[in-house]
């Protein structure tokens, strides 16, 4: 089985990620922020900031780091062994790229969005995690943006209607409670693990 945890910056996607990983146990395998993971390798101190490093050229920067993303997590999934979570999975990714690409009226490549649908395929549910749960605070590695955390938001709800996918499949998480947060997608991963 394999699920994912989607939503805006500073919603709490990692902090849900890890908690599950405590509860679950090594079982269990997890595809990290690979936007964040790669930023921090590369020495930025946001992801953000490799997107607008060079504005003539910010949808090409985005559109590389989208599909590296997407592509590393495609392999992930076909190598998967057991279960797994996927923190920041495809509607999530999609939603930053679409975003920047928005900005520079420029179209999205119909080989990403395959390439998102086929990763889309592969998960058989999500957690989805709302803006306006927590304050959003300026920790040097998101966004301290409102309005940009709310426009990307938009996107994730648009990119999980686009391919399709299911809402039977997403558990929209309600609660700031990390434990009841844990609980709800355990409940959820056991719900879909005995059908």
């Amino acid at each position: 089985m394999i699920i994912s945890i989607i939503g805006s910056h500073g919603t709490g996607k990692t902090t849900l990620c890890n908690s599950l990983m405590k509860a679950l146990g090594s079982e269990w395998s997890v595809f990290s922020d690979y936007y964040r993971k790669i930023a921090k390798q590369l020495q930025y101190k946001t992801p953000r900031d490799a997107v607008v490093e060079d504005q003539a050229i910010r949808q090409v920067t985005s559109t590389a780091m989208a599909g590296s993303a997407l592509g590393a997590m495609l392999e992930w999934t076909q190598n998967l062994q057991g279960h797994g979570i996927i923190d920041t999975g495809p509607p999530s990714l999609l939603a930053y790229h679409r975003y920047w690409l928005k900005i520079c009226d420029t179209p999205i490549s119909p080989y990403m969005l395959k390439l998102a649908n086929t990763i889309s395929q592969k998960i058989d549910a999500y957690c989805y995690l709302p803006t306006g749960k927590f304050a959003l605070e300026n920790d040097g590695i998101r966004s301290d943006d409102v309005i940009f955390q709310k426009d990307i938001d938009q996107w994730v709800l648009c990119n999980s209607a686009n391919p399709g996918i299911s809402e039977k499949k997403i558990l929209t998480m309600e609660s700031t409670d990390i434990q009841k947060r844990t609980d709800e997608c355990i409940q959820m991963i056991q719900s879909f693990i005995r059908k």
